[in-house]
């Protein structure tokens, strides 16, 4: 099987494409610096793992990546969308090109890669496309407003999309991962520029990052993820929606049958200063 997944530097999208190359695929790797690809390199060894670069939100660089992989193994088997940002910071806070780059990443190039790949999934008769979508994308927090805007945008989109392509033998599925021990928990945990600003939300931003600092220390192996990612790429019949973790489970069965109250009361006392 010949795989391509995005957002390799670490995470998810690195231990999938390790996994994966260690299962017997052929994998691109995609790196939005290709500089960065040491680690994978490292991780991979001898494995089938190949770096590229592809920054996702730029069209010829997608355009570039499919072409590339199309000349040398003639199909894409896989496409694991795993690329993405997360903004932390209150709704009102946000500024407008924040708002919009967490759009493009999430869900507006993740589109157009998905529909540089269907053409030859289509042609071939069969396919797999795994969109990494969040538990904020079935449970939306406050703080989280953009990032849960953009994963709940994808969930309805992979939908439709899972219907639109079936008759062509392309499978869609999402993967839904609560708190994992990456990067988006770390290193890569941003707040919009507005959010340590004096004023109304202050006390709640603090309050916030205080939660994320304690969920960061319980968070799960991200093999998990990873595993059942290679997993999904490999099955005859996915399900749509894999959720992965234990509290993110709770949480939809909490808002699928609970009172809606009192899953707001539990919010508003773990968020609330």
């Amino acid at each position: 099987m010949v795989v391509l997944i995005t957002g390799c530097r670490s995470g998810f999208g690195l231990l999938a494409a390790v996994e994966a190359a260690r299962r017997g695929h052929r994998v691109y790797a995609g790196f939005r610096d290709l500089s960065t690809k040491d680690g994978l390199v490292e991780a991979a060894g001898d494995l089938p793992v190949f770096p590229i670069q592809l920054d996702v939100t730029d069209p010829e660089q997608r355009e570039t990546a499919v072409q590339k992989i199309m000349e040398i193994e003639g199909r894409i088997d896989a496409l694991v969308n795993n690329a993405g940002v997360a903004l932390g910071g209150y709704l009102e806070q946000i500024e407008e090109d924040e708002m919009r780059r967490v759009l493009e990443v999430n869900l507006i190039a993740l589109w157009a890669l998905t529909n540089q790949v269907l053409p030859h999934m289509r042609g071939q008769g069969a396919g797999t496309i795994v969109n990494v979508s969040s538990i904020s994308g079935r449970l939306a927090l406050p703080g989280l407003g953009a990032y849960a805007a953009s994963k709940f945008a994808l969930e309805g989109m992979s939908e439709a999309l899972r219907h639109e392509v079936k008759p062509f033998g392309v499978r869609v599925c999402l993967i839904e991962p609560g708190p994992y021990k990456t990067d988006i928990l770390g290193r890569n945990r941003t707040l919009c520029r507005r959010a340590t600003e004096e004023g109304p939300y202050r006390p709640y931003t603090e309050k916030a990052e205080q939660l994320f600092d304690n969920i960061a220390t319980t968070a799960g192996d991200p093999m998990d993820v990873a595993n059942e990612i290679v997993a999904l790429c490999e099955a005859k019949r996915p399900p749509l929606r894999t959720v992965m973790g234990p509290s993110a489970r709770l949480r939809v069965l909490l808002k699928r049958y609970g009172p809606w109250g009192l899953l707001e009361t539990m919010i508003s006392r773990a968020t609330t200063p």
